[in-house]
């Protein structure tokens, strides 16, 4: 009988995956993409009870891939997901951004966003149209500011259509 895992969590993912794949699966994923490990290792990752066992995230996203490849899931991937989203939900001070804030911040966003781009692929740029290592850095960055935001943004929506 299968141990009782919570739901979301990251051992409840890989058993999912592990499911899906079995032991050679797993284990063809995790030599693809990343270094030969023992199916046994994902188990023991996998064992609620075995708190010392966790898997690294370079496997994780292996599995994924797999499983991907496999049957269209990613289990692991929704699990983190819905531990993330556990999280939000229990915690206001992650919540309390309102959305005309957001939409302001996002509008100041999107516009140094569209400087950085064009700065960076700018003829007379360091690296003329093609970006250099440090336009590529700051590109990356304002992406980054940018997908927060956008994060922010569909939690206060989330927050003002709840029925």
């Amino acid at each position: 009988m299968p141990k009782i895992r919570e739901i979301p969590s990251i051992e409840q993912g890989l058993y999912e995956a592990i499911k899906i794949l079995k032991d050679i699966g797993i284990e063809d994923a995790v030599r693809k993409y990343s270094t030969t490990k023992k199916a046994s290792l994902f188990r023991n990752c996998a064992d609620p009870d075995l708190v010392n066992h966790n898997i690294q995230q370079i496997d994780s996203v292996a599995i994924d891939k797999e499983c991907l490849n496999t049957n269209g899931s990613h289990p692991l991937l929704s699990n983190h997901q819905a531990l993330l989203k556990k999280h939000v939900d229990e915690n206001v001070n992650v919540r309390q951004k309102n959305l005309p804030d957001l939409i302001n911040q996002l509008a100041i966003i999107i516009g140094e966003f569209q400087t950085t781009i064009h700065k960076a692929q700018s003829p007379d740029g360091p690296g003329g149209a093609k970006l250099t290592a440090e336009e590529k850095i700051k590109v990356n960055d304002a992406i980054n500011k940018l997908d927060l935001t956008l994060k922010d943004l569909k939690i206060a929506i989330g927050e003002n259509n709840k029925y």
